[in-house]
């Protein structure tokens, strides 16, 4: 029996065959849409670049608020859980793709930004060892506050980057993605640059530690980042809700417990010592601190969340009842770390209590205006600051 070869004819080589396909053509064209990305709706006038390589870089189902492809996922977690699922967030969205990073960072630009910073950082460090600045710090300041408990803070900031990879991973719109994980980059950037300090203390003061051996048992077993360390294991480790995660980490515990420690304590305090060192590393992190709250801002308030045309009331609810949450929390946070100031000796204007409680007054007063107040969230500043200051021994 001989083996029978059908050689298979093809449009470009076959006359017959390219004149069945040339029949077909219509003598219109099909899709009159001539625009890259038209599918996407511009923040603008027009689409940006960012907003190109950014929206719906993902394929993303119908079934998902803002979705423009078909069917189901073809490759699912042990359980039947799809790749991205409405049931990851309590929080609901007409679009889930309508947030917008107001810088329009993505991949290239971020990158760019950072090696910036390093290159002035860079600079500064050079000047500051050549001009042996370092001298002037009180050696109190500098051995025992910097070296244990802005060590220890390091800890802190490293939670939080750590509470981002769920919410990164499982947020369901691509812009958000790219916010999400860049927000959570800023806060292991800032463990890095408060260690990279201490590191250039190292060579700069004999017998100053660059190791993270004491500052990390002081952020385990100290009672000073007791409350803040329960706070940040709960946002990492015990919130599911991506949106909740990223809610209770920058809307509430940062704007509230971050912002007192890095601008209230440590870039107010360090320049009665003699430090103009940390201030430096300080700013970087509020420089992160504000590129945060727009990223949030524009995800929660603005055109996001608590202002969707649909969902906008039910998800004001969930945020307020999320506020109630971790606003005790934070709260404790607060009132553990004023104990440091037992350590320091009393400064007029600076480590009384009456400048503390100013302090505080300033990070609330913020906080209302910049979040609490876009959720109709009410709640008694003059109480709260009271049971913060019974942490002052």
């Amino acid at each position: 029996m001989s083996i029978q070869i059908q050689q298979g004819k093809r449009g470009l080589t076959d006359p017959d065959t390219a004149r069945v396909i040339l029949d077909a053509i219509p003598a219109e064209a099909l899709d009159s849409q001539r625009k890259m990305n038209y599918f996407v709706k511009p923040r603008g006038r027009r689409l940006s670049e960012y907003e190109v390589l950014t929206v719906y870089a993902q394929p993303t189902p119908d079934w998902i608020p803002g979705g423009l492809d078909w069917g189901d996922w073809t490759q699912k977690f042990h359980g039947g859980r799809p790749s991205w699922g409405n049931e990851t967030t309590e929080l609901h969205s007409t679009d889930w793709h309508k947030h917008r990073d107001p810088a329009k960072r993505w991949h290239a630009p971020y990158v760019k930004d950072k090696a910036e910073e390093w290159r002035y950082t860079d600079r500064f460090l050079l000047a500051y060892s050549e001009e042996g600045q370092v001298r002037s710090i009180d050696p109190f300041w500098r051995d025992e506050i910097l070296n244990l408990y802005l060590g220890a803070y390091i800890f802190n900031e490293y939670g939080l980057f750590n509470a981002h990879s769920a919410p990164s991973r499982d947020t369901l719109g691509d812009t958000l993605r790219f916010s999400i994980a860049m927000i959570g980059f800023d806060k292991v950037d800032n463990a890095q640059m408060f260690q990279m300090e201490r590191v250039f203390l190292s060579k700069l003061a004999p017998g100053f530690p660059e190791s993270t051996d004491a500052p990390k048992a002081e952020w385990t077993k100290g009672s000073i980042f007791k409350g803040a360390r329960e706070a940040v294991q709960d946002i990492w480790q015990a919130t599911y809700d991506w949106n909740e995660s990223i809610w209770s980490a920058h809307i509430v515990y940062d704007a509230l417990f971050g912002q007192f420690v890095r601008r209230e304590f440590f870039l107010r305090v360090a320049s009665h010592f003699g430090d103009t060192l940390t201030p430096f590393f300080i700013n970087q992190t509020q420089l992160y601190f504000s590129q945060t709250k727009g990223i949030t801002s524009d995800i929660f308030f603005e055109e996001g969340l608590a202002n969707d045309a649909e969902f906008g009331d039910y998800n004001r609810r969930i945020l307020r009842a999320w506020t109630d949450k971790w606003l005790p929390r934070t709260t404790r946070a607060l009132q553990d770390f004023l104990g440091i100031y037992a350590k320091l000796p009393v400064i007029a204007g600076v480590t009384d209590k009456v400048s503390v409680e100013q302090a505080l007054n300033r990070v609330f007063d913020d906080w209302k205006i910049d979040f609490a107040d876009k959720v109709s969230y009410k709640f008694d500043k003059a109480a709260i600051i009271k049971t913060v200051l019974q942490g002052m021994k």
